[in-house]
């Protein structure tokens, strides 16, 4: 039976719907006392994780960050590993040289750090001394009159084998001389005297025939002639050997001459740089010298010949950039182990690239002195901090990085080589490297990639978890204070008083969910800081104080509360139907909450139920329509299994019923409005109305006790705008789980509201408890015949129920027909 019962010992006391910041740790008058906070607070375990990572040098202990944006991740990471970077290891420098026996694959130097500019800049200095210094050798006089020698011993030796035939041929009756082929081209023949004149063997024939020549003195000519013409091409040959051993004996004279100036010049770098590989590059440095001395020399001021000609044409700039020292990394000035954090990870970025340029015909080229390092190498010996999303976002990127960090090995190629779109005319040695790797990213993508990506566990074997909340503590606070005094000094902030301060702390509880916890998302509360600061200079204070802080609170909801304010104007002006006054059957406010991304906010949402006889059992509707998700699907068949448990022990419970969202048209998903979905099928089934001034939030199991939910503040403040628009009625109020009741951080309005007994807070910790407030009935308890008391709200319902089965029993046959019938046959 209805009556009036007392329902306050559910009702919140105004001390628990927030918790207020202690005022004895407010011992100060402004900010400006205090000491700024230096030091990474409530991320210890991904603290120690990045520190391991940072620390233990043995392979794949790189790490991946994972947490959310805004709690620090990136300013933690810079501190432990720059804090870590203070011991400098050894670094090096690394340079690309031509590879003069192979043009394609530039040659690595490394050096001690600080070494490669040295060698460049000496390797400059030698190139240009030689170009000043050997066309001045080539000048001198003793070096000329020597030079003359081997060519006039060279022309001696040439005239001499010609007189020599030319003698031979007289004897003979033979003269040389040239003849133009048929392709008009002139070479040397021999050609027999008649009368001392020359003529061409082909008209021997017709001077015997002319009786001038007899036919044996032909064959005779004809055969000396063959030998002759044979030995002709034979002393060409000779002749040609004879100007190559004069070239080369030329040439080897003009090296012998420039060799001990070439090797002097080289002197100081063999000195400075005794090692294996870069003494074997100087000597072939030096062997491209001595082979290419017409290019060092002036050609209008010695007459050293062209020995290749393909040579002339050369740019000469181009030629003298052979001996260039690429330096692609400098750590001259580096002290400490370098720390890169590389905001564009583009794959050029990241690993180098070689750069191409247009030549005079419009063909690109590319060479040694092109190669460009990225961030990677620059970090060698160091860390490299890097964003997942950009890394990802950036294609080659990952896999390349996953390929580096496997064998340690740096490859520079151009990004279109590694698609392979284009082939790379240029392949640089391989760089040994040693980098720690910092991703910062996200617990989802870390997970696919720990789950897809074979390689990922071995290169990765950190993870360092940054949490959004901590426990609230007073050490907390205090460490909390001191970084809002840290940011107010680092961007000239207005300071913060006493209350200020509480106020920046009660929103950070706020938005961590919990009176027990304090949001680390530190980014937020600096943006909050900011804010209340610009608000404070606009106001002319002195000190930011609660209510400066407030203001900033208003105004950030209000900057992304449009959604808000218009669904609140449709169910104000009831175009959404919601009720705050009143009682309706089958009819309840359960308390939702929407998330555009940026903000969340709660609002009411109407649910309604039908009942009636039938075996269908409950009918979603919003699954029937494709509206429903998994979580919102499992509430309903929970709230199946509560009535089971309660009306079934000894029937079927034999019932259709059909909830609804009203008014939805965007989908439902979660189990927070389950206890709300209990009570209006219940009011359904019984008949007995729900008091509209009440809305609902809780999720439920199938023992029907109220789980807690999230978004609890936002839910209560969103029926509480309705009902204050509307005019608050003494009787609104919102339920909401136990579990929930630390979760409370109302804003003042609603709790002086709740204060003055305008509006109430009640919290349940089973079904059985809410019935009294919505129904103004007691649930009822089962007595020793499983039945429940008939003026209880579940004996009611029960009665109901068996009204349901009673509709849907089949009907006893009359069987005395049918024994008639057998008992005739």
């Amino acid at each position: 039976m209805k009556s009036n019962i007392d329902i306050s010992k559910y009702e919140l006391k105004v001390s628990d719907l927030r918790w207020t910041c202690p005022k004895e740790l407010l011992n100060f008058k402004s900010t400006e006392e205090l000491e700024p906070l230096d030091e990474i607070v409530g991320q210890n375990r991904a603290v120690e994780a990045i520190r391991l990572g940072a620390e233990l040098k043995a392979k794949g202990y790189n790490i991946f960050v994972t947490g959310l944006s805004g709690t620090g991740r990136t300013t933690t990471v810079k501190k432990i590993v720059e804090d870590n970077a203070i011991s400098c290891p050894i670094t090096y420098d690394y340079c690309y040289v031509n590879n003069f026996d192979n043009p394609d694959n530039p040659i690595l130097l490394r050096l001690d750090k600080g070494k490669a500019k040295i060698l460049s800049n000496i390797m400059d200095d030698t190139i240009n001394f030689l170009r000043s210094r050997l066309p001045k050798l080539f000048e001198d006089e003793n070096y000329l009159i020597s030079r003359k020698r081997i060519i006039e011993a060279y022309q001696d030796n040439e005239k001499e084998i010609l007189i020599k035939f030319d003698k031979k041929l007289k004897t003979m009756g033979f003269i040389r001389g040239q003849l133009e082929n048929e392709q008009g081209y002139v070479q040397p023949e021999v050609f027999p005297l008649v009368d001392n004149e020359a003529v061409s063997i082909d008209t021997i024939d017709e001077l015997v025939e002319q009786d001038k020549f007899s036919r044996k003195k032909a064959i005779e000519v004809k055969t000396n002639w063959k030998i002759l013409h044979d030995e002709l091409f034979d002393l060409s040959r000779i002749s040609m050997k004879l100007l190559q051993e004069f070239r080369k004996e030329l040439m080897n004279f003009d090296k012998k001459a420039a060799e001990s100036i070439v090797n002097s010049a080289f002197d100081e770098l063999i000195n400075s740089f005794p090692y294996e590989n870069i003494l074997e590059y100087f000597s072939k440095v030096k062997s491209n010298i001595l082979d290419n001395l017409n290019i060092f020399v002036n050609p209008n001021t010695t007459q050293i010949p062209q020995l290749f000609p393909t040579e002339t044409n050369k740019d000469n700039s181009d030629f003298f950039n052979l001996f260039k020292i690429n330096v692609i990394l400098d750590n001259s000035e580096t002290n400490k182990a370098p720390v890169i954090i590389e905001i564009n990870p583009t794959y050029n970025n990241l690993f180098g690239t070689i750069e191409k340029v247009y030549d005079q015909r419009g063909f690109w080229k590319t060479d040694f002195t092109k190669i460009k390092a990225g961030s990677l190498l620059k970090a060698d010996q160091g860390f490299l901090i890097v964003n997942a999303n950009d890394l990802f976002n950036e294609q080659g990127s990952w896999n390349a990085l996953k390929r580096l960090l496997l064998y340690d090995k740096l490859e520079i190629q151009t990004l279109d080589s590694y698609f392979q779109i284009s082939q790379s005319s240029l392949k640089p040695e391989p760089i040994q490297i040693n980098v720690r790797v910092i991703i910062i990213g996200g617990q989802t993508l870390y997970k696919m990639l720990y789950t897809y990506e074979k390689e990922f566990k071995k290169i990765f074997k950190i993870q360092a978890q940054f949490d959004y909340e901590t426990t609230n503590t007073t050490v907390m606070i205090s460490n909390y204070i001191r970084f809002i005094a840290k940011i107010v000094n680092e961007e000239s902030l207005v300071h913060c008083s006493p209350s200020g301060v509480a106020a920046i702390i009660e929103w950070a509880v706020e938005q961590a969910g919990s009176q027990n916890k304090l949001s680390l998302k530190f980014s937020d509360i600096a943006d909050l800081l900011r804010e209340a600061s610009f608000y404070c200079i606009d106001s002319h204070n002195k000190l930011i104080d609660r209510d400066d802080v407030l203001k900033a609170i208003k105004w950030r909801r209000n900057r992304n509360d449009l959604i808000d304010e218009k669904l609140r104007d449709e169910i104000l002006q009831n175009t959404i139907f919601i009720d705050t006054i009143g009682e309706k059957i089958g009819v309840i406010n359960a308390l939702t909450i929407y998330n555009n991304g940026i903000f969340a906010f709660g609002k009411p949402s109407r649910i309604t139920a039908n009942v009636s006889a039938g075996t269908s059992g409950i009918i979603n509707i919003e699954r029937e329509a494709d509206m429903s998700g998994k979580i919102h699907n499992k509430a309903v068949l929970i709230i199946s299994g509560f009535l089971r448990e309660k009306f079934a022990q000894k029937a079927q419970l034999s019932l259709s019923a059909s909830i609804a969202f009203e008014q939805n048209y965007g989908g439902i998903e979660g189990d927070s409005a389950s206890a709300a979905e209990i009570y209006v099928i219940l009011s359904a089934i019984s008949q007995i109305p729900i008091n509209q001034a009440i809305a609902i939030t809780g999720s439920v199991n199938q023992k029907g006790e109220i789980q807690p939910i999230g978004g609890v503040n936002e839910k209560i403040i969103g029926f509480y705008e309705i009902c204050k628009a509307r005019g608050l009625n003494k009787n609104n109020g919102c339920i909401i789980p136990y579990a929930n009741i630390k979760d409370l951080m109302l804003n003042d309005e609603i709790y002086n509201d709740c204060k003055n007994g305008n509006f109430h807070i009640w919290a349940l910790k089973n079904i059985d408890d809410g019935i009294e407030i919505l129904f103004n009935y007691k649930a009822g308890v089962l007595d020793k015949n499983g039945k429940y008391p008939i003026s209880s709200f579940y004996g009611i319902t029960s009665k109901r129920i068996d009204k349901f089965v009673e509709v849907i029993k089949p009907k006893k046959k009359n069987n005395n027909k049918v024994n008639e019938v057998k008992k005739n046959e």
